[in-house]
């Protein structure tokens, strides 16, 4: 994969059962990129939704600031009484959880449809 075959980022956002799912794209690595997945958490915890599910099958790439971010989303879900369950994250993303311990802090489930199952549970 070549500079120009990276993805920026991107997020879209579906309603499964009891919770809503942010379906991650492409590549975390600033605030910037954070501010939008920011904004969009907040619009939800507005409306009422506390526990939501990230699809990182897309997700391309995460650095140390994308990791701060997802501990950011965790902290203000758990706060508004629900929490942040992580789904379909790749090899070399899953290792970065693995190396920082946040592996033992985040729910982290194979696919989607498992996070949403435990949600619903």
């Amino acid at each position: 994969m070549n500079v120009t075959e990276r993805l920026p980022f991107d997020l879209s956002v579906t309603k499964e059962q009891r919770c809503k799912v942010f379906h991650l794209h492409g590549r975390l690595m600033d605030q910037q990129q954070a501010d939008r997945l920011m904004t969009t958490l907040e619009d939800e915890l507005a409306d009422g939704t506390s526990t939501i599910v990230l699809d990182m099958g897309d997700l391309q790439y995460m650095n140390s600031t994308g990791l701060n971010i997802l501990i950011n989303v965790l902290t203000r879900t758990r706060n508004a009484g629900g929490d942040t369950l992580l789904a379909a994250v790749s090899h070399s993303v899953r290792q970065l959880f693995i190396v920082t311990k946040l592996d033992t802090v985040f729910i982290i489930t194979p696919t989607v449809a498992e996070a949403v199952a435990k949600v619903g549970a």
